[in-house]
């Protein structure tokens, strides 16, 4: 009976041994291999072994693989016929040039005025008041007396007939110097009555935008009737920001558009580019002449201008492709098949996307256009598509010094045992 009890106690004591060191050796195959991807990086989760690149101060090796990843694209340098196209709002207002004040030469009293509303067209020679003036009635009947001298001494010396026909000149002369017309004086001639209100007539035409004066006012020679502005042709006056200024000329074409008329294109031409750039908007005044012959063009409304001008055939390349510092405006070009060199440029126009230049290119350059930035930062920051970041492959080189360590606690190995090696498969799954 001793007997059967030692054999038994022999069979679990060799029982319990073999599963000691059954669970002894999954464990340390366990650590061993969690430890191995870790010593190629991320390559226990399907990613490819890093790619590197050599960097100097200005020149960059992307290997395939590298360029790749950072999503490089490049494009040739080529001339292009380039326009820029400036777009900008403004106001219409009047032609100052054709701002003018209708007057009355003569004093008195003014009795009737026939044009009795402002926005009123005048046409030039028309009858806008009726003026009783003591003046306008005295130089009548001057010319009046002279007309009867000459012809009641007409048979008189030649001297004294002489004078009397340069009194009747002077005393035409004084009527013309009134503003009254040749019809009125022809008129005055034939009746030989004079009128008791002298028809005071514009001067200039256009619409009428002041009327200070009433009916039955007294003015002074040279007094104010009527305020007018030919409005046949307005003015534009338009913000030009700071970055434009070089692009305008005076003498250019200008395509104006104003929301009461859409669809309708006005043409006007630059006039004036203001030599003062407002401190505040950072934007110079710029003056556009537009013909407005049928009055759609009205002062005060607002417009929109867009100016077209052309910059020729010269080289340009994509906007993207550019670095701007502050300092220097860089761009990559490509040297072979992997290697990318700076180049500091100059730059000129900007407009749909593309940049003309200057200087520090050739015609078949070729540019990097999509990355820029990365592969710039290569020069500052290090090789870019290295994983040192990530834990470096020099500090998991060498992951089988653990394996002693991992060994040790062998009395607890029967209870972890099963999971270790299912959690080990689960692993080389990922």
């Amino acid at each position: 009976m001793s007997d059967s009890n030692n054999t038994k106690k022999l069979i679990i004591t060799g029982v319990a041994i073999a599963v000691l060191a059954g669970g002894g050796y999954g464990y340390y195959s366990y650590s061993h291999k969690s430890a191995a991807p870790a010593a190629t990086g991320h390559e226990g989760h399907g990613t490819p072994a890093a790619s590197t690149a050599a960097v100097t101060s200005d020149k960059v090796v992307l290997d395939a693989k590298a360029r790749q990843l950072a999503g490089v694209q490049t494009a040739k340098v080529e001339k292009q016929e380039l326009a820029k196209e400036i777009r900008t709002t403004g106001k219409i207002a009047l032609n100052e040039t054709g701002r003018t004040y209708i007057t009355s030469r003569v004093m008195g009293r003014v009795d009737e005025l026939y044009i009795n509303a402002e926005g009123e067209y005048i046409a030039p020679g028309q009858a806008i008041a009726a003026v009783y003036s003591p003046d306008y009635i005295a130089a009548q009947e001057e010319y009046l007396l002279a007309m009867d001298t000459v012809y009641k001494l007409r048979n008189a010396s030649k001297d004294l007939v002489q004078v009397n026909n340069r009194l009747l000149d002077a005393a035409r002369r004084k009527l013309e110097l009134l503003g009254v017309p040749a019809d009125d004086i022809e008129h005055l001639t034939h009746t030989r009555k004079a009128n008791n209100h002298m028809i005071v007539r514009a001067q200039f035409g256009g619409t009428v935008l002041e009327k200070p004066v009433l009916a039955g006012a007294y003015i002074m020679a040279g007094e104010k009737l009527y305020a007018v502005s030919d409005l046949s042709t307005v003015w534009l006056y338009a913000d030009l920001y700071e970055k434009d200024i070089a692009a305008l000329q005076v003498g250019q074409e200008v395509a104006v558009t104003t929301p009461a008329y859409p669809g309708e294109t006005f043409t006007g031409r630059v006039t004036f580019i203001n030599a003062v750039l407002d401190d505040a908007t950072r934007t110079v005044k710029v003056r556009v002449e537009l013909p407005n012959p049928n009055g759609k063009l009205k002062p005060n409304m607002f417009a929109s201008a867009s100016v077209k001008v052309p910059l020729g055939e010269t080289l340009v390349i994509p906007s993207s492709s550019l670095l701007d510092t502050g300092k220097r405006k860089i761009v990559f070009i490509m040297q072979g098949e992997d290697t990318f060199v700076k180049r500091n440029i100059v730059t000129g126009q900007e407009t749909q996307g593309q940049i003309q230049v200057l200087s520090g290119l050739s015609a078949g350059d070729t540019v990097v256009t999509a990355a820029a930035f990365l592969v710039d930062s290569q020069t500052q920051l290090g090789a870019y598509g290295s994983h040192a970041g990530h834990g470096g492959s020099k500090q998991s080189a060498n992951p089988p010094a653990t394996a002693p360590q991992s060994n040790a606690p062998i009395p607890q190995a029967p209870a972890q045992t099963a999971p270790p090696a299912k959690a080990g498969g689960e692993h080389s799954g990922h």
